[in-house]
């Protein structure tokens, strides 16, 4: 008895999510990357300084963006690149 009492209570529960989601799937949907959007750019706004906005550009942006290019030019002129040694098959 407790056994069919369990299928029938996890089998209602499985009818009525699958008409909830059903009638309100799209707007569950479109909240929730919603909110996941808002996490990511406030996030986003975190690591780059409080700075509000993805497509705003201010002076010091620029500036962090020509320094790291620089030190990106640096790092790969130091970069050393090994000697070329050509190889002969041997039969």
């Amino acid at each position: 008895m407790k056994l069919l009492q369990f299928i029938l209570i996890v089998l209602i529960i499985y009818v009525v999510v699958r008409l909830v989601w059903r009638a309100y799937g799209k707007q569950i949907l479109s909240w929730m990357g919603r909110k996941a959007m808002q996490k990511v750019q406030k996030s986003f706004e975190q690591r780059m300084g409080g700075q509000p906005g993805f497509g705003q550009s201010t002076d010091s942006t620029e500036t962090r963006r020509e320094k790291s290019k620089a030190k990106e030019r640096t790092f790969r002129e130091k970069k050393k690149v090994g000697e070329y040694v050509d190889f002969e098959e041997i039969d």
